[in-house]
């Protein structure tokens, strides 16, 4: 285990927190037939297992042309396209983990999509590929969340590189900020000071940018009475942004769901949950720490969201210089009490019975150095409903799950188990007992967790060799689409080395993965 990327995963929440193809126009293909007719072309992608890193079937369909299609891989190998009845396949054969992006195109028509090669993937599941659409950015995403009808996908979403924030707790004598940007000297560095990704529309409207001026940033904070420059913590601007899913199976449409506070992005939930409660309306439950209670980690709250449209989850105002922001009005977010918090209550996952109730909440601790940190646990509703009851069965779950000397966080739970993040990797530990507080404390309940999405397994820190290769994943969430369960997750690359600090720059994106066999989906 690379120690310093499972630092970063902390790091980035703590500081913040199906398919698609596409068509040309244009003129004749050379193929004959109707001269004005534009091919359209479609891609799909099917995982072939075999020993070693997996293959990947490419399968190409032209619609107004059989004339043979044009495909081209950005690495690995690609085979020349084959017919197939209406199709033609090739075989894609990877040289390391990480993205292939592969277009085909005939005339004016193309297409393209991003596979994403990974160590393992376990069997029943299909081929994984970037998520495609308007979600994915040169800046970093994370903390994916797909509503439990497959509507929307939710994203956290910085304009930055992730790892600045490790740079800038790494120590002076080894070129980082060693975690203050003002002491001894002023700390500089393009990671540090300069934005990557977009603030804009098409993909990302609505961004706050009190603290970025163009391109960057000013180590301000309106809401905390600092100047331009006067922030010696590295406190990067990040909102959550809802995707809808469109009918070629991309996600775009974005809005925000976002505290304001003075157009900083500073105060930002983390790990959101949904409960459908009709039409576009949601219930959204997250993590936040504002220093509003008394309890040392983070608190779960609510708050109604409908969905397309921009929420303000509450607004903050300022209180005196380099104090924190106090709540103002309106805000909409609402405490869900747990009772005593002396811990973390984060990443959490609303599991619902059949009539989409809500019946437990499922957390992880990330954030404390209690007994329970990296470990999940689970809190049963035993009269009431949600959210008014504060009536909960708080437990943490046995060992077959939360396994020593493993880390165990971000949990989502479905009729048949639980899906969660160990170490870095997305596990599945099956679940055969009933759906309250007794079954879940049952050791013999559950079977040990197995990894279905395997990171590389590479060792030794990471350099120019590694670049490209995915180095951690996590943040898995499921829905129902198209009769089959999708994981959404995210992944992180190596997308360069640091020439100052030898740092790897990890570039945070969203995939998703097809499970083969058909939904069938139980809430116990």
């Amino acid at each position: 285990m690379r120690a310093f990327v499972q630092a970063l995963f902390p790091f980035l929440l703590a500081f913040c927190g199906l398919s698609c193809s596409s068509s040309g126009d244009g003129g004749d293909d050379g193929a004959g037939g109707d001269s004005d007719a534009v091919p359209t072309v479609d891609m799909s992608f099917e995982r072939i297992a075999v020993a070693g890193l997996d293959q990947v079937t490419v399968r190409v369909t032209v619609d107004g042309s059989s004339a043979v299609p044009s495909l081209a891989v950005d690495h690995g190998s690609l085979s020349d396209p084959v017919a197939d009845g209406a199709s033609w396949l090739a075989t894609l054969t990877p040289d390391t983990t990480g993205e292939y992006v592969v277009s085909a195109s005939l005339g004016a028509g193309s297409a393209s999509r991003t596979a994403l090669v990974l160590q393992d993937v376990a069997a029943g599941w299909g081929q994984p590929e970037a998520v495609a659409g308007l979600v994915n950015s040169s800046g970093y995403e994370d903390g994916s969340t797909i509503s439990p009808d497959g509507r929307y996908l939710f994203v956290q979403y910085g304009p930055y590189g992730a790892s600045g924030l490790v740079v800038f707790n790494t120590e002076r004598a080894n070129d980082g900020a060693g975690g203050n940007r003002l002491s001894p000297t002023v700390f500089s560095h393009p990671w540090v000071d300069e934005t990557l990704g977009p603030t804009a529309a098409p993909q990302r409207p609505y961004f706050p940018m009190g603290r970025i001026d163009g391109t960057t940033n000013l180590h301000n904070a309106a809401s905390w009475g600092v100047g331009i420059g006067g922030s010696p913590i590295l406190a990067w601007s990040t909102i959550f942004y809802g995707f809808e899913r469109q009918a070629d199976g991309s996600f775009g449409a974005p809005f925000t769901v976002a505290f304001d506070d003075l157009n900083d992005g500073i105060i930002n939930p983390f790990g959101l949950g949904f409960q459908p409660l009709g039409g576009d309306d949601y219930r959204t439950v997250f993590a936040l720490k504002d220093s509003f209670t008394t309890d040392l980690g983070f608190d779960l709250y609510h708050c109604d969201i409908s969905a397309g449209a921009n929420t303000n989850l509450g607004t903050y105002v300022t209180t005196t210089p380099n104090s924190p922001p106090a709540r103002g009005a309106p805000f909409a977010s609402s405490l869900v009490d747990l009772g005593d918090n002396s811990g973390t209550q984060g990443n959490n996952f609303l599991e619902l019975d059949s009539g989409g109730a809500v019946r437990a909440i499922w957390t992880d601790d990330e954030y404390d150095n209690d007994p329970d940190t990296h470990k999940l646990s689970v809190h049963v509703i035993n009269s009431g409903s949600f959210p008014g009851t504060n009536d909960y069965t708080s437990l943490v779950l046995p060992n077959v799950v939360n396994v020593p000397d493993t880390e165990a966080i971000q949990p989502c739970l479905e009729g048949d188990g639980l899906f969660f993040t160990q170490d870095t990797s997305v596990a599945f530990a099956a679940y055969a007992g009933d759906h309250d507080a007794a079954g879940y404390a049952t050791p013999g309940n559950w079977t040990a967790p197995v990894v279905i999405l395997q990171k590389d397994t590479g060792t030794g820190p990471l350099d120019a060799a590694d670049i490209g290769k995915v180095v951690a994943m996590g943040e898995s969430t499921l829905a129902v689409i198209d009769g089959h369960r999708v994981l959404f997750f995210v992944y992180a690359r190596v997308r360069g080395i640091d020439p100052i600090t030898g740092i790897a720059d990890l570039d945070f994106q969203i995939g998703q993965v097809q499970e083969l066999a058909a939904a069938l989906l139980s809430s116990g």
